[in-house]
């Protein structure tokens, strides 16, 4: 608080000190202050050059001239803006004449005296400089304290939202019972695939309906009767699992022939069906069989087709009844859960108390200091004589 008080006590007295010496002339003040020293400091500059001795010759002299009677002219231009100001009743009568003896000064080419002149005029801009970078600080402080208003406006926004929420906690329930019986029904799919491909590879084809109807990649009748028949030529190769065969299915054609002397054979009608053996050796990764509560199909499968899965997927028709309106209670407790995790470390109490503090400092700060406080700021500002000499200008 002590920084925002030294900030408002510093600017208020500037901007008083302003209104002292007349708010309403100030800015064209400033404005001619400035150009007649940007003048003050192009003709120095210009004369100090013709005095290089470099700059004597003819060609370099002639520039230097041309600029200097540019100067003149701006010069001239610069008093008539002066007596137009002071027609607008934009400054007054006495700081015009203030800057129109600046001028003749330097007309006169008595330099020295019109700079010592126009130190009063360099205290304008002084001033004006130091009251924008006062206000640039105040207004720098007030925006970090507004954006620090907006964030606990929101968290105390976001909390009375939380206090608000109500959630269906028998709905929720029932939505992570059907979540658990659909894992339970995972597991025993994850059993029933691991016992399809490790049985012989000749007996899983002769069994093969719920493999036709599930497996998009399944051959055609008459490619698995050529695999059935290959497989009773070669029954120690037909006792092989899924993993053996696909093995086998890497092998060089001399490795190949100690196991299946009719290499070509196995090529044309094992090899020639590697899609299918690649598609059984990872279809615990597809989406052969895979638990949904939505599709009756496949539940109806495991119901009559895997063991242990019948009073599983009873349960699951039954939950999958309020399904729709039972996730999203489920969801939206999950979603406060977690927005209560987030939110934990605040409490209405002290969010309010921050407020109140951000809202205090915040009119402190944009409200005027006390007449001492003001004066106090006013006399250090005023240290080493500024606008010591310059307040008679602004006097009509």
């Amino acid at each position: 608080m002590e920084k925002l008080a030294q900030l408002r006590e510093k600017h208020y007295a500037l901007e008083e000190r302003i209104e002292e010496i007349g708010k309403k002339h100030f800015p064209a003040s400033v404005t001619l202050s400035r150009e007649l020293a940007e003048l003050i400091e192009e003709i120095e500059s210009t004369q100090e050059r013709e005095k290089i001795p470099s700059n004597q010759v003819l060609s370099a002299k002639i520039k230097i001239v041309k600029y200097g009677i540019k100067l003149a002219k701006r010069l001239k231009y610069f008093e008539e803006a002066v007596v137009i100001e002071f027609d607008r009743g934009n400054i007054t009568k006495e700081f015009g004449r203030g800057l129109i003896s600046v001028t003749k000064r330097i007309k006169d080419n008595k330099m020295p005296l019109a700079k010592m002149e126009f130190g009063q005029f360099q205290e304008i801009i002084d001033l004006s400089r130091e009251y924008e970078s006062s206000k640039e600080k105040l207004d720098a402080e007030s925006k970090i304290l507004k954006k620090e208003q907006y964030r606990i406006k929101q968290l105390l926004k976001e909390l009375s939202w939380l206090e608000a929420q109500s959630v269906d906690l028998e709905k929720a329930r029932k939505h992570e019972e059907l979540l658990k019986k659909m894992a339970e029904l995972e597991k025993l799919r994850a059993s029933y695939l691991q016992s399809l491909t490790s049985a012989p590879v000749a007996a899983l084809l002769e069994d093969s309906d719920s493999l036709k109807e599930h497996l998009p990649v399944f051959p055609p009748e008459a490619e698995m009767a050529e695999l059935q028949e290959f497989f009773s030529s070669y029954p120690a190769i037909g006792r092989y699992g899924v993993a053996q065969i696909c093995e086998l299915l890497t092998f060089s054609e001399k490795k190949l022939s100690h196991i299946c002397p009719e290499t070509s054979k196995f090529k044309k009608v094992v090899l020639g069906n590697k899609k299918l053996f690649d598609a059984l050796h990872n279809i615990e990764q597809s989406g052969f069989l895979a638990v949904d509560g939505g599709n009756e199909k496949i539940l109806e499968f495991y119901a009559g087709g895997v063991e242990g899965a019948q009073p599983i997927v009873a349960q699951i028709r039954v939950l999958q009844k309020e399904h729709p309106s039972c996730k999203a209670e489920h969801e939206k407790k999950n979603e406060l859960e977690e927005k209560k995790k987030e939110f934990s470390k605040y409490s209405k109490e002290s969010l309010e108390a921050e407020l109140e503090e951000a809202n205090s400092k915040l009119e402190f700060l944009h409200s005027a200091p006390g007449k001492e406080s003001l004066q106090k700021a006013e006399t250090k500002a005023e240290k080493g004589g500024l606008l010591s000499k310059i307040s008679s200008f602004f006097k009509t």
